[in-house]
């Protein structure tokens, strides 16, 4: 062993201090390149659980999870599909699945709807429920459609929050009439309060080709909270995320409470564009907040499956603000996060 260590550390002999091997601890470092997914790799959303971490993204027909150790890793993964349905209201145009833990137990809130394209009337947010020990061991069961009392249009993008006064929310996308970020009171699993609209397209940046605001996200740090979300076309470079501060103390059920930022915090760069629908996950020593969105590699690129996943390390502004920086160029080595 001592002549192994004084040859990989070019020593010429082993070196002992007062009768005791000095052994040289040498740290790797590990690292990841973008992107880690590259065909369906839209709307992605992901969480580390038990030394795992779990990646969903949209499919258009089911709903399927990917995990491994390693953010790495997933490039190679296999995924499993955890969900079909064969009910013609909900067997179709699945997008945007999230995997939620809610009192111990795991659901997954995604949009479906029935075939064809008529998505702003159709469109509608659904819930399933899984097991208690990881997203991926769980079989789900469909358990019901969420629909706030005072709306009840076309819904999708929905997203479950848990804000720093203790309360979880749940965020969704709809067309009153343009579309818009609201946020209800999440009564139990399936189970919504009144709806309140918290946000709408009326700045620039938010109406290329369309007006949207969709795909909202919630992060908390040092007990403020925010909702990003993203605005435009996602079939447009310009599809990009805002970012949305609740006022400290305030009820986040009225919309006064909410200020939008006046610019996007994140937009194409670097050969990625259309950079938006995220989500935010923890390092896995819970140390670091992680942005995993996706981009097209083109500027020409559509809302369709040639979108891919990326993930970058999230930082904080002096002011508590999330900084998402600017998008990396696809192929630039990133640490692992924190503890992996």
């Amino acid at each position: 062993m001592t002549q192994f260590l004084a040859q990989a550390f070019n020593m010429d002999r082993p070196t002992l201090l007062f009768g005791t091997l000095v052994v040289v601890c040498v740290a790797f470092t590990y690292a990841f390149t973008n992107p880690i997914k590259t065909q369906n790799g839209s709307d992605p959303q992901m969480v580390w659980w038990d030394g795992m971490y779990y990646l969903t993204t949209t499919t258009w027909s089911d709903i399927q999870i990917t995990a491994a150790p390693t953010i790495e890793g997933l490039k190679t993964a296999t995924p499993r599909t955890v969900w079909t349905d064969n009910d013609p209201s909900r067997c179709c145009n699945v997008w945007a699945p999230e995997m939620h833990m809610i009192d111990g137990r795991w659901y997954i809130y995604y949009t479906a709807g029935p075939s064809g394209d008529d998505y702003t009337g159709n469109q509608r947010t659904w819930v399933i429920q899984g097991g208690t020990e990881d997203p991926l061991s769980s079989e789900y069961t469909f358990l019901s459609q969420v629909v706030p009392p005072n709306y009840q249009q076309g819904m999708l993008d929905p997203s479950v929050f848990r804000m720093s006064n203790g309360k979880t929310y749940y965020l969704f996308s709809a067309w009153p009439s343009s579309q818009t970020i609201f946020i209800a009171d999440l009564i139990d699993p399936s189970t919504i309060g009144p709806a309140t609209q918290i946000s709408e397209p009326t700045l620039e940046w938010e109406t290329h080709q369309w007006a949207v605001n969709e795909g909202p996200y919630g992060i908390s740090h040092n007990g403020t909270d925010f909702v990003v979300f993203s605005a435009s076309s996602c079939g447009t470079q310009y599809y990009s995320i805002g970012l949305l501060t609740l006022t400290a103390g305030a009820d986040p059920l009225d919309a006064h409470s909410w200020t939008k930022s006046p610019e996007p915090i994140f937009s194409s760069a670097n050969g990625l564009y259309g950079t938006a629908h995220n989500a935010f996950f923890k390092s896995p020593d819970s140390t670091e907040d992680w942005n995993v969105f996706h981009a097209n590699r083109s500027p020409d690129g559509h809302c369709d499956g040639n979108r891919q996943t990326f993930v970058q390390k999230v930082d904080w502004n002096a002011d508590g603000t999330p900084n998402l920086g600017t998008p990396l160029a696809a192929g630039t080595e990133i640490a692992e996060p924190s503890g992996e």
